[in-house]
């Protein structure tokens, strides 16, 4: 039996780069610049001209008349029926600002609402740092019995032969082929499971991995294990939202400015602007408007407050994520520190190791040992290698996992 994998190979990045390209919600930040886009042209319309038309027709108990007691002068009588078409004009002159502070508040959202897509992003960084080493151990593992299978396999063909011979009991032939079947039950179960964990990562990356795909391991330069924070895409978060609080706060101050207007109206009915005169005529009226409302109460000032109280919880939420982040920092740079010391001894174990078994198998072929105690030293050499496997994948695992939380970019 035979066990290989293929020369296809993924790399850390490439599987970041996928996701953060296929994931679904990656949309969301077009579908936010598509809505934002509309809601900056509705307001644009502040500074267009205002059309309306509107048309009405009345009937009223009584009318404004005249009486005089001269006979020979007689006033005409407005009716009591009234008809009106209008046309309205409105122009926006000065607004004190209002239309441009809410777009500033509207730019302010789309940033905001950008920032928490990339937040929710660079966390599937972590998602896949824990799938991609979780199939890096498990292919290590395979690596470490498919030699152990070879191993056993040598032996076998080199027992086969001394049975023949009648040099030694077949039981130690016997023995070796037992353990050969089960390393292939543990190598079956480590593919199996190693599939299921590239099935896993396909998902997330939206992308049909190849089982026997080879995940390439990372070589991680870390320059400094300092416990600072680094480019976390949650800092632009906090700043774009205390930017959404200030432009709030401009817009309120704008509401105490006065507005001005230039408005026309033209139209036709009876009467017209002149009401003694009862026949149907067009009219028009021009002019300017100012509204001012300085008297507010306080609510405009009260609002602000609560803008700033809004800006100091941002900065409170920042002060957690720092204490957080640095605690997580702290907990990566003890695993590196531990996985380089364990490494150093698993190296000076392995050297012993593989004295010992090479001692067995000679005395296994020279018949002073039995096949249990050879395979008793193989089984503790591949435990050791395992193990010293896996402490090279963990310490390059807490490395990333270090430079992930720091928000350092990777380089493999």
């Amino acid at each position: 039996m035979l066990f290989t994998q293929k020369q296809d190979t993924l790399k850390l990045n490439d599987c970041y780069d996928r996701v953060y390209e296929k994931y679904p919600n990656a949309y969301q930040k077009t579908l936010y610049e598509s809505s934002s886009g509309l809601k900056l042209k509705n307001l644009d319309v502040n500074y267009l001209p205002q059309i309306s038309f509107k048309g009405q027709a009345t009937y009223q108990s009584d009318v404004p008349g005249i009486s005089l007691p001269i006979p020979t002068i007689k006033i005409p009588e407005t009716s009591k029926d009234r008809y009106q078409l209008l046309l309205d004009v409105k122009q926006l002159i000065y607004d004190g600002g209002s239309t441009s502070s809410q777009k500033d508040v509207e730019e302010s959202q789309l940033y905001s609402d950008k920032q928490k897509v990339e937040v929710e992003l660079y966390g599937l960084k972590q998602r896949v740092n824990d799938l991609y080493f979780s199939v890096l151990l498990l292919q290590e593992k395979k690596n470490i019995y498919t030699a152990y299978y070879n191993d056993v396999q040598s032996k076998i063909k080199e027992m086969t032969s001394k049975v023949e011979n009648g040099v030694t009991q077949k039981s130690n032939l016997y023995i070796l082929q037992a353990q050969l079947l089960q390393i292939e039950q543990d190598l079956e179960s480590t593919e199996t499971d190693k599939t299921a964990s590239i099935k896993m990562l396909g998902e997330l990356m939206d992308k049909n991995l190849d089982k026997d795909i080879a995940l390439k391991l990372p070589d991680p330069q870390v320059n400094n294990y300092e416990i600072t924070p680094g480019d976390r895409p949650e800092y632009k978060l906090f700043e774009f939202q205390r930017n959404q609080f200030d432009a709030m706060k401009s817009s309120v101050n704008t509401r105490v400015l006065p507005k001005l207007n230039i408005f026309g109206q033209a139209g036709y009915g009876r009467p017209g602007l002149n009401i003694l005169d009862n026949s149907f005529q067009p009219f028009y009226t021009v002019g300017i408007n100012v509204s001012w409302n300085p008297i507010n109460w306080n609510s405009n000032s009260n609002e602000i407050q609560i803008y700033e109280a809004n800006k100091n919880m941002i900065d409170k939420q920042k002060e957690t994520f720092d204490k957080n982040l640095k605690v997580s920092l702290e907990k990566y740079k003890s695993e590196i520190q531990k996985y380089e010391s364990l490494i150093k001894k698993d190296e000076e174990l392995i050297t012993l190791r593989d004295k010992i078994v090479e001692s067995t198998a000679s005395q296994l072929l020279n018949g002073t040992i039995t096949s249990t105690v050879y395979l008793t030293e193989l089984n503790n050499k591949n435990q050791v290698l395992l193990t010293y496997k896996t402490h090279i994948v963990q310490l390059i695992q807490s490395k990333i996992n270090f430079l992930t939380t720091k928000g350092s970019k990777i380089y493999e």
